[in-house]
């Protein structure tokens, strides 16, 4: 994440895992001639940030491992890495896994140390406070992917300072993943601001902090705590900035990063500085003129695109067409659309966010979490449909003829929440979480063709070079 820049390249430097290109730092970059003030602590969770928009280039990854092994997305087949996890078919010396591990734990190491380092710094002890509270945040975010997509991993809590640290290191169990992961969300809830401003937009919030432990009960099935913090959120939203824009388009739009309806989201800068986004370019058709090439990467799988009811108008955020080098206008297949820069004229430098969680998740977490516990309650149905009614084009708050009603009971309003999560939230890199999440991954994803997946599918595998590495580690089951 791209926030304040003072300092940030020597940042980088610091806590960033085992691996070095040079044997010997220059002793004025050594840890401890550098946490000396409150320029280095701010520079050093920077770099904490900064982890999260390298998981691939621009934070691919989130969107490999989210929503290519599902029913939303499918892919240019020039990468054997990707191949392998669209087709239920991946291997553990599978680069994308390995690259993902590595970068997670460097997240992981950073944030150690800061925590570690900043409470020794002759500073002023709000911000001092607010510093540790936002490395333990990222932190939490870190472990939360690493469990979801790995299960139970080493759990290290200090900072790494040597390759043998972290060797020997077994796997802890989910549960006591999650227990870290809820301990230091929980920590950053009461430490952050309610809300940044300026240059400090996009840091991590108070409200952030609560979406995310709403997020992590809902994953865990605990819908009670789960309900509790997002309505925490939702009674509070005017406090921490919160609401829907009254279109849908305008959620993706440059001119409302984190806006109102951003609760967390990966901060990238256009213009040609190194620091923007590649997302716009991998979702471009091939070979189209968007930011000079587009890749093709990635697009909607034909079922995900015909899926959306008429009159949908999440639906319009495709691309259909594009103009070539002649001028002509070139009929092509579905292409998502959500990230667009028409300034962006090479890859990596859109301006475009990237959204990890949004306000209208909170309300849908929110309906779930209640559903789950009461049925489709009048909280339930205020929550899920002001996002029916955006999607259609009409007023957020009035009564409208697309919008839930208790008569769907509890399990059909069950199946219809997961579908617009679904339409709401594709390319969005929540996909296979929630099919995982909610145990239905085999059983969506085989009669739609993918026919290689199975229960062991519910994690990856464990990158061969981890084991290779740490002899205390185990094998997934399946691999």
């Amino acid at each position: 994440m791209k926030l304040t820049h003072t300092l940030l390249l020597v940042a980088l430097t610091l806590g960033s895992g085992a691996c070095s290109l040079e044997e010997v730092p220059p002793s004025s970059l050594a840890p401890q001639n550098f946490y000396t003030n409150a320029g280095d602590a701010i520079a050093a969770v920077n770099a904490v940030y900064d982890v999260a928009n390298q998981l691939g280039d621009q934070s691919r990854n989130l969107i490999i491992m989210g929503d290519i092994p599902s029913d939303d997305m499918d892919l240019l087949a020039n990468n054997a890495d990707r191949i392998q996890i669209w087709s239920f078919q991946t291997i553990p010396t599978n680069g994308i896994i390995a690259q993902t591990w590595q970068g997670l734990y460097q997240g992981i190491n950073r944030a150690n140390a800061a925590i570690e380092r900043i409470p020794g710094i002759a500073m002023d002890e709000a911000l001092k406070s607010r510093l540790v509270g936002e490395a333990r945040f990222m932190r939490a975010f870190y472990y939360f992917y690493l469990v979801r997509w790995y299960g139970g991993v080493p759990l290290i809590v200090t900072e790494t300072k040597s390759l043998a640290d972290g060797r020997n290191v077994p796997k802890a169990t989910a549960d006591e993943v999650y227990a870290q992961i809820i301990a230091d969300f929980t920590a950053a809830e009461t430490a952050l601001p309610d809300k940044f401003t300026g240059a400090d937009l996009g840091r991590a919030t108070a409200g952030a902090a609560k979406a995310f432990l709403a997020k992590v009960y809902l994953t865990r099935k605990e819908y009670a705590p789960a309900r509790d913090k997002a309505k925490e959120i939702i009674d509070n939203a005017g406090r921490y900035g919160y609401g829907l824009f009254e279109r849908y388009a305008d959620v993706f739009a440059i001119a409302n990063k984190n806006g109102r309806e951003s609760v967390f989201e990966l901060q990238f800068v256009g213009g040609g500085v190194g620091q923007g986004s590649g997302m716009i370019t991998y979702f471009a058709p091939e070979n189209s003129l968007i930011t000079g090439r587009g890749f093709g990467s990635f697009y909607p799988t034909p079922e995900l695109y015909n899926s959306f009811q008429n009159g949908d108008k999440r639906k319009e955020l495709f691309i259909n067409s594009f103009v070539n080098a002649a001028g002509q206008t070139v009929q092509t297949f579905q292409h998502f659309n959500k990230y667009q820069d028409p300034s962006a004229r090479a890859f990596g430098e859109a301006n475009n966010n990237f959204p990890i969680i949004r306000y209208a998740d909170v309300l849908l977490m929110f309906a779930e979490a209640e559903n789950e516990l009461s049925g489709p309650t009048a909280a339930v149905l205020n929550a899920a449909n002001p996002i029916r009614r955006r999607a259609y084009g009409n007023s957020l708050t009035a009564p409208s003829p697309v919008d839930f009603t208790a008569a769907l009971g509890k399990d059909g309003f069950r199946q219809r929440l997961w579908d617009e999560r679904r339409w709401e939230l594709h390319a969005e890199g929540h996909r296979w979480f929630d099919l995982v999440r909610t145990n239905r991954l085999v059983s969506v994803l085989k009669p739609k063709g993918k026919t290689n997946v199975d229960e062991n599918d519910n994690l990856f595998p464990i990158p061969q070079r981890e084991i290779d590495l740490n002899p205390s580690l185990v094998q997934n089951p399946g691999y």
